[in-house]
């Protein structure tokens, strides 16, 4: 028994299999394939220290200060494959950066013991290059529908109760782990990186696309970017052609459901289990690093209002912090909102024709409004 190479278009169709990165672990947290599980050959330190061999004495030198590391490892590194494959009996996919060394070493080491694996050509490497020539070809059939309207109207909690009721939803936000404003990040811990916030939403995309699914997803408006993530070109600009939906709301309504979502940091807001109106993507505990409470949450908050107090007449930002210090958050949040929020976001807001306009008080309500519209021959003709 022994290894074969797998292209990564190959490694795609495969129904299911067992991702197995053999890479450093600070190469594995700043990017990965979704799924995968990291075995690593080497440490961190390790892995700058053969690198650094290998820069001052040479491959040769280098390689075998690599055995020296490696060969006590080997039953261990075997054994934590087996685990990880478990009972599933799913093909096992080894890989590493570009399908050098180490996924090869490992490969080997399988099928000295029996164990058939697959080696995935070029590595991660490859499998990302996957990943943008299918945003960049932007063949997917579906249609954006997008939600837009003034911060704290229930736009994410529309999706959710659309995403029960079986639509498809993308939620970039939870993709992102963001709110997408100034105070975004309040509670949420990091973000993804970049790269793995476009792998989440490959596979999304993709599974959409082995369904030949060319209906309606419902998404939020969004900008360029997400936090610190932006957007693929080629969703932004759908996003900007999509048909939009306003959303409304009072100001009690959306000054309850702020204050719920960013106080609670992060927990008040719905957890879309079905991102895509199917199986949960991205909702992993890497993205969820715990969230920010108490002094943090406020000293995070007092930082945010710094980066837009210019734009805000001093004594209400003086009122927003003492509004906050004081527990008022209502208060807080109701003055940002009108002092801010709603009036930088009021001018693209007059910039669109709406196909449609609700109120976001009662989501459940607004989700069947927004699914009868959707069912309608207007829109299916709009959308084609």
């Amino acid at each position: 028994m022994t290894w074969r190479e797998i292209s990564a278009d190959d490694f795609n169709s495969l129904k299911r299999s067992t991702v197995i990165d053999v890479r450093s672990p600070c190469e594995f947290l700043a990017e990965h394939i979704p799924g995968a599980v990291n075995v690593p050959l080497f440490t961190n330190e390790e892995r700058d220290f053969i690198g650094t061999i290998y820069a001052t004495s040479g491959e040769m030198v280098a390689r075998r200060k690599a055995m020296d590391i490696i060969s006590p490892k080997i039953p261990t590194l075997i054994d934590k494959i087996i685990a990880a494959r478990g009972t599933s009996n799913a093909p096992i996919v080894i890989h590493c950066w570009r399908g050098g060394l180490r996924s090869e070493a490992v490969a080997s080491c399988l099928s000295i013991v029996g164990i058939h694996s697959c080696r995935l050509t070029g590595g991660y490497k490859a499998w990302r290059a996957v990943v943008l020539r299918d945003f960049a070809a932007d063949r997917y059939s579906f249609k954006l529908v997008a939600l837009q309207g003034h911060t704290g109207t229930g736009k994410t909690d529309i999706l959710q109760k659309l995403a029960e009721s079986g639509a498809k939803v993308l939620d970039l936000e939870k993709l992102a782990n963001h709110r997408g404003s100034v105070f975004g990040a309040l509670g949420l811990g990091r973000q993804p990186s970049q790269k793995d916030f476009d792998s989440l939403l490959w596979l999304g995309l993709r599974k959409l696309e082995e369904d030949k699914y060319d209906g309606i997803v419902f998404c939020e408006a969004e900008g360029k970017t997400i936090g610190r993530l932006r957007l693929p070109a080629f969703l932004y600009k759908r996003l900007q052609r999509a048909p939009q939906i306003l959303v409304t709301g009072t100001m009690a309504a959306r000054c309850e459901r702020v204050v719920s979502a960013y106080s609670a940091g992060g927990e008040g807001k719905p957890s879309t289990d079905k991102l895509w109106g199917e199986d949960k993507i991205g909702n992993s505990s890497e993205l969820k690093q715990g969230a920010a409470g108490g002094s943090d949450f406020l000293e995070q908050a007092t930082a945010a209002l710094a980066t837009i107090k210019e734009r805000i007449p001093g004594p209400v930002c003086r009122q927003i912090i003492e509004s906050a210090q004081n527990n008022d958050l209502k208060q807080a949040v109701e003055l940002l909102l009108i002092n801010y929020y709603d009036h930088y976001y009021q001018r693209h807001i007059d910039e669109v024709a709406f196909v449609l306009t609700l109120s976001g008080d009662n989501p459940d309500l607004a989700a069947m409004q927004i699914l009868d519209w959707s069912n309608s021959a207007q829109v299916i003709k709009m959308s084609t």
